[in-house]
């Protein structure tokens, strides 16, 4: 996996995960890669230190071992892929941490927001305008439908990875 530093056409940064130098540019071409700040699909590589693997991987056991000790739990259950390493720009990301903070966030944001599904833009618009009291949502808009959001000051963020799965509560 290449972690590539990535900044829109507006100058947001950010970052993208891609197995190849390839597929980051098979991606942005076909307009997959996308700013999640403005939505801008004119996104490019910036400058980035590689990441240099020095530890060996944990076996399944150990990282069982290690969440059963923890004072948090986690509902990551799959070993860590990689061990942070150190570089000459610093020490690198612990993925396995990387993923339990995500996975907590997104717990976090299910527990604290309304799911609204494709009715996103209508219950963002009807609080923006004082129409219903606001409360967190979480829901579903098309780039054009979000850049409109914007443009009319309505405030929201798009994420970098699922959160919650209609389905699944």
């Amino acid at each position: 996996m290449i972690v590539y530093n990535l900044a829109c056409e507006h100058l947001h940064l950010f970052e993208g995960w891609f197995g190849s130098p390839a597929d980051f540019e098979n991606q942005r071409d076909r307009g997959l890669v996308e700013c999640p700040v403005c939505g801008s699909n004119a996104v490019e590589r910036k400058l980035h230190a590689p990441r240099i693997n020095m530890g060996a991987q944990q076996s399944a056991a150990s990282v069982a071992k290690e969440a059963s000790e923890s004072k948090e739990s986690t509902a990551l259950t799959a070993p860590a892929e990689r061990t942070p390493a150190t570089t000459d720009s610093g020490p690198e990301i612990d993925f396995g941490k990387l993923r339990e903070a995500m996975a907590r966030f997104a717990e976090n944001v299910r527990e604290n927001t309304e799911y609204v599904g494709e009715k996103f833009a209508e219950e963002a618009r009807a609080m923006h305008y004082g129409e219903k009291p606001h409360k967190g949502i979480r829901g579903r808009a098309d780039r054009e439908t979000a850049q409109e959001l914007r443009e009319e000051g309505i405030t929201f963020q798009s994420l970098p990875f699922p959160v919650d799965f209609p389905n699944a509560h």
